[in-house]
């Protein structure tokens, strides 16, 4: 699209519309006003979505991109705009998201004068992109927008931020043709010394466990992963707070994410002798190390990996076996070979798979049975009214899980719960890898934002859209709540309200533990205490309807309710007062770990509860 009158801001929205992109995302200043006006022009088809903070708009920007299969696209103030969106410019870098990111800079002329609000934008966003470039002349538009979008479409899928001086976007560029963007295509099999090298090591392994990352769930491998486990009777483990769901979580195999900690890693991989690593881009994901306890993965196991991005392969431990290579195309023929192999032990796969079988079947009845014992203190009418049930916060999991059986469509779950993920992860139903969202990154406040992308991209895709947030989590976006009412949202928020840091209380016992130190006085400052907060009353002054839930009798008619007004067209937020105290423990996930001699269970799940550091 070009015409001798295009504007700067209209190449830029030229290849927004191109990339079949709907809505933008942002915080309205004057640098961006010529970009803003550009959405009330009917020719492009994009709304702009305004938010009351930057990470706000970050956030939105990335549900939309993971929900949509689209680049999200936000736009972005001067300095402080630019600083405000690192927390969920970081989780989106972290868990391959593309997001464009266009930041509104100061006017050319100004700028090497040190004008109002004026900086370097590109050294303060560029850790965290793909690419990061601001723009020297409206001529460079069409390049630096096409090469925008060529990166944001390519492995690995990483934001890009563009800053642009105003003036810019208001000159002609000297261009003719714009608005369309290289495709690479990138879906390319591996090869094949390299497969075969994997086949040998995989066939030859006496005890083969496989680790799973977010490179899984973005080629769309449930089905290529789960004959492959079935092949090799291996044990499936995730990387620690992936953004997706990986694997199948009804699967005998699945055993969850790894644990945070070194000494629980080596807990888990304890007796394997070969780890086969497949999209795994979070290696470090731990939050206590030490140098002389030896390596994270340990060190007698072989390593083999196959990924799209070579980065990640080898990264921070030697891969006796690498293959770069979509995992979708290249699993089959890695699989195939194993099976044809004359050193593959069939007779001792099967033994092992069997195994599994019957430990995930115990697995499955234990969660029914807590399922079974949270349905009997719902049904339980006979205790005094002024008496109340406190509720365990894994039974906000459970309990979702029991009313997600009765509803007439799926549900896409956004998870920052973090002291009851595993819990979310297992006892819920999930029909792909992108039902499920968390991030990698660990920096708090993603999900309320990344509801209103998400939700927005998946408004004519008859799902529910369902965030399960600790109070802590919360408390960073409430003001996200104001986007959700003014654009009526239906999301079911479901606020795990304990008055505490759950997952620091948790990180705390495990400092003292492991490195013999207490604070020298009560840790107050992890517990929230007074004032209380009242998510049912913020959500008042937004204009959306809630309701507040102490008593566990109550917990699945307050869920069952919720579902109804968000059914019809509204958000619904659900303040779910939780008791720190409360006695009632999760099943075990982790099976085979758990029959291993020594384990402390408790210790175990108490480990499962962290969360960011």
């Amino acid at each position: 699209m070009s015409s001798d009158n295009t504007l700067g801001r209209d190449v830029v929205f030229d290849y927004i519309y191109e990339a079949g992109i709907k809505y933008v995302f942002g915080v309205p200043g004057t640098q961006e006003i010529p970009l803003i006006d550009a959405t009330t022009m009917p020719e492009y088809a994009v709304d702009y979505i305004p938010c009351l903070h930057e990470n706000i708009a970050m956030g939105a920007a990335m549900g939309y991109a993971r929900a949509s299969g689209r680049p999200g696209v936000a736009l972005v103030h001067v300095t402080p705009g630019a600083a405000n969106i690192i927390g969920n410019l970081f989780n989106a870098y972290t868990s391959n998201i593309p997001v464009l990111v266009i930041c509104g800079q100061q006017h050319s002329d100004l700028l090497i004068q040190e004008p109002l609000l004026g900086s370097d934008l590109v050294r303060t966003a560029g850790q965290y992109t793909k690419w990061a470039h601001e723009i020297r002349c409206a001529d460079e538009l069409p390049i630096a927008m096409q090469r925008a979008f060529k990166e944001l479409q390519t492995p690995p899928f990483r934001p890009v931020f563009i800053s642009i001086p105003w003036d810019f976007l208001l000159e002609t560029p000297n261009w003719q043709e714009y608005g369309r963007a290289t495709r690479i295509a990138h879906a390319v099999t591996g090869d094949p010394v390299g497969i075969e090298a994997a086949v040998d090591a995989l066939a030859d392994a006496k005890k083969p466990v496989l680790l799973l990352g977010d490179g899984v769930g973005e080629a769309d491998a449930w089905p290529e992963i789960s004959r492959l486990a079935n092949l090799l009777g291996a044990a499936v483990y995730s990387e620690f707070q992936a953004s997706r769901m990986n694997y199948p979580n009804n699967l005998p195999h699945w055993q969850g994410e790894l644990l945070p900690i070194q000494e629980g890693i080596h807990m888990q991989l304890d007796g394997y002798d070969t780890l086969f690593l497949i999209g795994v881009n979070s290696h470090a994901q731990i939050s206590i190390f030490h140098w002389k306890n030896g390596p994270i993965i340990p060190p007698e196991m072989v390593q083999v990996a196959l990924h799209n991005n070579p980065w990640q392969i080898g990264k921070n431990y030697y891969s006796e076996v690498g293959v770069l290579g979509d995992i979708k195309k290249t699993l089959p023929l890695i699989t195939s070979g194993i099976a044809n192999h004359k050193g593959f032990d069939k007779a001792a796969a099967d033994a092992r798979n069997n195994h599994i079988l019957k430990l995930g079947a115990q697995r499955d009845k234990a969660f029914d049975g807590e399922a079974d014992r949270l349905r009997s203190i719902d049904a339980d009418k006979s205790r005094r009214v002024d008496s109340v049930v406190p509720i365990a916060a894994h039974e906000v999991a459970i309990a979702l899980a029991e009313v997600q059986k009765t509803l007439d469509k799926p549900i896409t779950v956004l998870n920052e719960a973090f002291s009851i993920g595993s819990v979310i992860q297992k006892s819920l139903s999930y029909d792909s890898p992108d039902a499920y969202f968390c991030t990698s990154g660990g920096s708090l406040g993603f999900s309320l934002p990344a509801s209103i992308g998400i939700s927005l991209a998946l408004r004519k895709q008859n799902r529910y859209v369902v965030n399960v947030i600790g109070d802590g989590s919360a408390m960073f976006h409430t003001n996200s709540w104001w986007t959700s009412s003014k654009f009526t949202l239906p999301v079911l928020y479901l606020v795990v309200n304990d008055a505490q840091y759950t997952s620091l209380m948790i990180g705390l016992g495990l400092i003292e533990k492991i490195y013999g130190w207490k604070p020298t006085n009560p840790p107050w400052y992890l517990s929230l205490g007074g004032p209380a907060q009242d998510f049912s009353a913020i959500a008042a002054t937004f204009g959306i309807g809630s309701e507040v839930v102490s008593d566990a009798r109550n917990l699945r008619g307050a869920i069952e309710n919720g579902f109804k007004v968000i059914a019809s067209g509204k958000p619904y937020i659900i303040d779910i007062r939780t008791d720190p105290a409360a006695t009632a423990k999760a099943p075990v996930i982790d099976v085979l770990l758990a029959e291993k001699p020594g384990v402390d269970l408790d210790y175990v799940e108490k480990l499962r509860q962290i969360g960011p550091p």
